[in-house]
């Protein structure tokens, strides 16, 4: 792709992304921002491509404009929201949404051009199974970690390194209606032999100072120490948001190299990665989320972040 301008994709309301928005407008770098939620109604493709061509010639249209696919630059894929279909028999929305999936979807991630990042190595980074091995073959320090479904053996581990954090696997489930954080188990009996209806994740329970979040955006590191002051903030701080403040902090060299190398071996141009650091300063890996959120980190530390990812978008590395 020889074109400059920026494909945003993303939901509405998403007060994050327009804090790139208004960076890309700023500097006058042309954008479309759409949603892929808004197929077909309201966003329609049309694309070609020749028995010798290999690229997809075409143009993508939206309620207000009409974008050549020649002309995207880069693909900043922020917080899409699922294909919908209206007025359909659920095989029929199955159906279509498989479609959409395989069609719309395809032809732009055949896009060749600068993804921030590509819906496909965000899906390679995202099992913490994958995430872990991976950042310690880097050189990070893990903390020693169990994924089964076997109640006894969950119990043998809790009582061979004490305190256990159970983890989701994958996001926050809602239970009634409330996020499922991490929870601290002191006691292996309090196992329950439920554990057998579907993995878990336990991991050694390591005191901390603190935590830090650290946000990569292509050769930019911006690290921010978060503080947690209450019990429920100090076990996972995404349940107390009101009780945290945060810093800036200077990130240790080793660090910086095992997520370098974690970065290089996902193809990853943007990640938010979790750290805690321990009562003698020692930073050890917790997960990596390649499309986590960053707009609170800016708002509470004025790291440039905003900026930085526009400059990406832009065509800087």
């Amino acid at each position: 792709m020889t074109g400059r301008t920026v494909l945003v994709l993303t939901r509405q309301p998403d007060h994050t992304a327009d804090l790139v928005v208004r960076e890309l407008n700023d500097r006058e770098i042309p954008l479309v921002r759409c949603d892929l939620a808004e197929f077909p109604t309201r966003l329609s493709l049309s694309a070609t491509m020749s028995p010798t061509g290999g690229v997809w010639e075409g143009r993508l249209r939206t309620e207000h404009r009409e974008l050549p696919l020649s002309e995207i630059g880069a693909v900043y894929y922020r917080r899409p929201t699922h294909f919908e279909f209206e007025h359909m028999s659920d095989v029929e929305r199955q159906w279509a949404t498989a479609e959409a999936r395989a069609g719309f979807g395809g032809v732009l991630a055949a896009l060749r051009c600068r993804w921030v990042n590509h819906p496909h190595r965000n899906a390679a980074v995202s099992l913490k199974p994958v995430q872990l091995g991976a950042a310690a073959e880097a050189g990070l320090r893990i903390p020693r970690t169990l994924i089964m479904n076997d109640p006894q053996h969950a119990r043998h581990f809790a009582q061979a390194v004490g305190t256990v954090a159970y983890k989701a696997l994958q996001g926050s489930p809602l239970v009634g209606g409330k996020s499922l954080y991490t929870t601290i188990i002191r006691s292996p009996t309090a196992i329950g032999d439920s554990v057998r209806h579907t993995a878990h994740l336990f991991q050694e329970f390591i005191p901390k100072q603190f935590e830090v979040r650290l946000t990569v955006v292509g050769r930019q590191m911006f690290a921010a120490r978060i503080d947690a002051h209450s019990n429920a903030a100090k076990a996972d701080f995404r349940a107390d948001y009101d009780n945290l403040t945060y810093q800036p902090i200077e990130l240790p060299e080793h660090v910086a190299e095992g997520i370098r190398l974690l970065m290089h071996r996902f193809g990853l141009l943007y990640a938010a990665h979790d750290f805690l650091v321990t009562e003698d300063g020692q930073w050890v890996y917790l997960e990596t989320n390649p499309n986590g959120q960053w707009g609170w980190i800016e708002v509470h530390t004025g790291l440039p972040i905003a900026a930085a990812l526009a400059s990406l978008l832009g065509g800087a590395t």
